[in-house]
């Protein structure tokens, strides 16, 4: 075995140092989120008793924010890698972090779940999140000047916009071969299946259930068809429906 040629499994040096750094930084920011509200809730000796924090409404809450927290972690962390940490801990996933993220790996030619995919991810989340506080700061200070640019009709028209656009553009990869370097996914197109599956049982659950319960059923359900994408998935990259083949000779 070469010196240099790690064992299999074994994390790359700077991999270590995300999962290690990670995690601390989460430890702290959870005392912070936890700490903050209970220092101002004894100042002000506004501390609620234990029967007014359990009741219904928080186990309500509990029940669609838990599932949902579950099903992200498994979802995004395959994606994110190492970058997940401060990701999770900066929030605003779906919309903003993870389609930078995402991007930023296809531009570069690198792979999630790669020391240099997960390097360039770190550091797409990292400034996505410097920026957004740059943005939320200077909204803030400029909000009496730039309020009445948001009220106008045009602008609240394409503000609604705004998220189809987004991922508009970022489901528009699924009908193009998806590049890495000299290789390329055919029959890429197939992907959207599960998507459609996962849709069609969503739909039918809407129907039964009634809009009413749907917030807080969504969580279960993603879990519950999350390994029905896997599964499908796995199935059909098994089968050969979906290859990784070489751009120029079309072999795998």
């Amino acid at each position: 075995m070469s010196k240099n040629k790690k064992p299999e499994g074994m994390m790359d040096p700077f991999q270590e140092w995300c999962h290690k750094w990670g995690r601390v930084g989460t430890v702290i920011a959870l005392v912070y989120m936890v700490a903050i509200p209970f220092i101002v809730l004894v100042y002000y000796d506004s501390v609620p008793s234990l029967g007014e924090v359990i009741n219904l409404s928080t186990i309500s809450i509990l029940l669609i924010y838990i599932p949902v927290g579950i099903s992200e972690a498994l979802s995004y962390t395959p994606i994110l890698g190492c970058s997940a940490y401060l990701t999770f801990i900066t929030g605003n996933i779906m919309n903003l972090k993870l389609p930078c993220a995402a991007n930023a790996m296809k531009i570069a030619g690198k792979e999630p779940n790669t020391p240099e995919g997960e390097a360039i991810s770190s550091v797409a989340v990292a400034v996505c999140s410097v920026m957004t506080i740059v943005i939320l700061a200077l909204a803030a200070l400029l909000s009496t000047w730039i309020m009445p640019v948001f009220e106008l009709p045009a602008v609240r028209t394409a503000s609604e916009y705004l998220i189809p656009a987004l991922f508009g553009s970022l489901t528009l990869g699924l009908f193009a071969s998806t590049n890495s370097g000299t290789k390329v996914v055919k029959n890429g197109i197939m992907g959207v299946l599960p998507v459609l599956v996962i849709v069609s049982i969503l739909s039918i659950v809407v129907r039964l259930i009634g809009g009413g319960s749907l917030f807080g059923a969504v969580g279960f359900l993603i879990l519950f068809m999350l390994p029905i994408a896997i599964i499908f998935s796995r199935i059909m990259w098994k089968k050969g429906i979906i290859k990784v083949v070489d751009k120029e000779t079309g072999e795998e």
